[in-house]
């Protein structure tokens, strides 16, 4: 489903049924029962990544045409016009001076001292500019917010010395074969030799420590009933799901449609901080009424009574919709809040996990820092990625928390 050519935007478990339909639903079954599998039911083929909120993304190695070591941003997949720098005049001149810029300077000056084999992608964590020394909770550590969270290492602990030393701060997380930039395919990992002899780097590993959890016999019945119960509703609703998936666009009438709002819908629910509702005829109708919404300020964008009338055609069909395909909507709401439950019963587990290491995680607030958990997670399977993210918790900070890098 999710499969990945370059790595530029990964997608949420339960939002695989609104990109592909039913194929969709059946693959987020598919990643539940391995990530079931690689928690001790059977022996899994999936390999899981913790994520790092790092900005921003680099991509950086060999270049396969010239042999030189390059750094670029995602900039780097553009079709027919790949961004690569193989000096700073090249830094300057493709990524401007300052911000951006320096980031990418440094990177190249310490990567290209790595012993990276091909080519690889990562988050920038931190420049030595960004690192600052805060004590929280009584406990000193330094500290780096690359984007929405801030990551806090205790001073005295050795990888907090090693990374008070250091100029720059990445994870690689994905490494791609090929010979040319527009067609390489990303592939889970990145060969970069962690123990290297540089000082000025600090690379942090983020292979999620999948054998230390140990998932309760409660948890586990319940996940397993739920990934039944969400194997048949998707056969129940599949026929709704593809005409769902099939009445979305970008243009066009189909850009108007109440399918190209459902996303939309669900990510305004997040800012809210809200989930889901227990009660889909609830769900529906906040659903209607955001599409009102939406419609209208459409509306009024236009300023012809011709292309007025045109827009509240297209504005009553798409509730006409909603108005009958009401059983389908409310069972794919239920659909998608069972798959969203399930996720978040591995979330917890891995969370639980990683909060035992020397790395803590925080969200700045207003006064002080909150206690918070990683991003998430990726399940890699036969070539296919997919996001594991508390929605609730990183995407609505992510929504909302002031970017370092902006």
């Amino acid at each position: 489903m999710a499969n990945i050519t370059q790595l530029k935007h990964l997608e949420h478990l339960e939002d695989e049924m609104l990109n592909y339909g039913v194929e969709g639903c059946h693959a987020a079954v598919r990643f539940m029962q391995e990530l079931l599998n690689m928690l001790g039911e059977k022996k899994g083929s999936g390999f899981l990544q913790t994520k790092w909120d790092g900005a921003p993304s680099v991509v950086c190695g060999t270049d396969p045409q010239t042999g030189n070591f390059f750094v670029a941003n995602k900039s780097a997949f553009n079709v027919g016009s790949p961004k690569i720098a193989f000096n700073y005049e090249e830094v300057d001149n493709l990524y401007g001076t300052g911000g951006l810029g320096d980031t990418l300077k440094t990177a190249l000056r310490y990567f290209s001292q790595l012993k990276i084999d091909g080519v690889v992608q990562g988050d920038i964590l931190f420049t030595d500019k960004l690192k600052v020394r805060k004590v929280i909770d009584g406990v000193e550590y330094i500290t780096f917010t690359a984007n929405t969270l801030t990551y806090a290492i205790p001073t005295k602990h050795e990888l907090g010395r090693k990374c008070i030393q250091s100029k720059i701060g990445i994870v690689f997380h994905t490494h791609y074969e090929g010979d040319n930039f527009s067609t390489m395919r990303a592939l889970a990992g990145a060969d970069v030799p962690q123990n290297n002899d540089l000082p000025e780097v600090l690379l942090l590993e983020n292979d999620t420590p999948v054998a230390d959890v140990a998932v309760g016999q409660s948890v586990l019945t319940k996940y397993k009933i739920n990934v039944g119960i969400i194997h048949r509703m998707c056969s129940i609703c599949g026929k709704f799901l593809d005409n769902l998936v099939s009445n979305m666009g970008k243009t066009g009438d189909l850009k108007f449609h109440v399918a190209s709002y459902v996303k939309q819908f669900f990510n305004s629910q997040i800012r809210d901080q809200r989930n889901v509702d227990m009660d889909s005829r609830v769900t529906l109708k906040e659903l209607g009424q955001f599409y009102y919404d939406k419609m209208h300020k459409e509306i009024d964008k236009v300023k012809s009574d011709k292309a007025k009338t045109k827009k509240r055609e297209l504005m009553y069909s798409g509730l006409q919709y909603l108005e009958d395909h009401e059983r389908e909507f409310r069972a794919m709401l239920t659909l998608y809040r069972k798959i969203a439950e399930n996720k978040q019963l591995i979330i917890d587990e891995l969370d639980r996990v990683e909060s035992q290491g020397p790395i803590k995680y925080f969200v700045k607030q207003e006064g002080g820092y909150k206690v918070t958990n990683p991003e998430g997670y990726v399940l890699h399977l036969d070539g296919d990625m997919i996001k594991l993210v508390n929605r609730l918790e990183f995407s609505y900070n992510n929504f909302t928390v002031d970017k370092q890098w902006k």
